[in-house]
């Protein structure tokens, strides 16, 4: 192969490989269904198994920049527990990244902690299926324990109007 094609080659793979991670469009109201996964950070409450639905979810986009903001009831006491209840992260493809951090500080002794809730979804036409990871954010006291390097789990699905 001459150079100029080998250039030509490499060239189209890479246009062809940012086509394949140009953002979907995610934005939407949602009407979302959540299930409690494993309890790997011991939470009061936490019930593996339970589930919440017809939980609103408003998703705003700009370019590859996304917004999820958790509202009703559920935003609610997310806004009253944690601190918050705005993910803030990034689109690529039809995937979703993004991150909820909390700022009310809980404490366990002298352990003091937020929780921040990581967010992988995926979005296939009107439907959003994914994992949302609640961490602990601690000051590192031996009185932390578990909360160092636990993960509680939640999955949830979902719907937008057709678009």
């Amino acid at each position: 192969m001459t150079r100029s094609a080998s250039v030509l080659v490499v060239v189209v793979g890479v246009l062809v490989a940012a086509v394949g991670c140009a953002p979907a469009d995610v934005a939407g109201n949602y009407t979302v269904n959540v299930t409690n996964g494993e309890n790997g950070c011991g939470f009061d409450g936490w019930t593996v198994g339970d589930s919440s639905s017809n939980i609103p979810l408003l998703v705003t986009q700009s370019d590859s920049t996304v917004q999820l903001d958790v509202q009703g009831g559920t935003g609610g006491l997310l806004d009253l527990v944690i601190g918050g209840s705005l993910f803030n992260g990034e689109v690529s493809g039809n995937g979703i990244n993004a991150a909820l951090i909390g700022s009310n500080a809980a404490r366990q002794g002298a352990c003091s902690y937020t929780i921040t809730v990581d967010l992988d979804a995926n979005v296939n036409g009107d439907f959003i299926e994914g994992e949302l990871q609640w961490r602990p954010v601690t000051n590192h006291h031996a009185d932390c324990g578990i909360l160092e390097t636990c993960v509680t789990l939640q999955s949830f699905n979902g719907s937008r109007p057709p678009t």
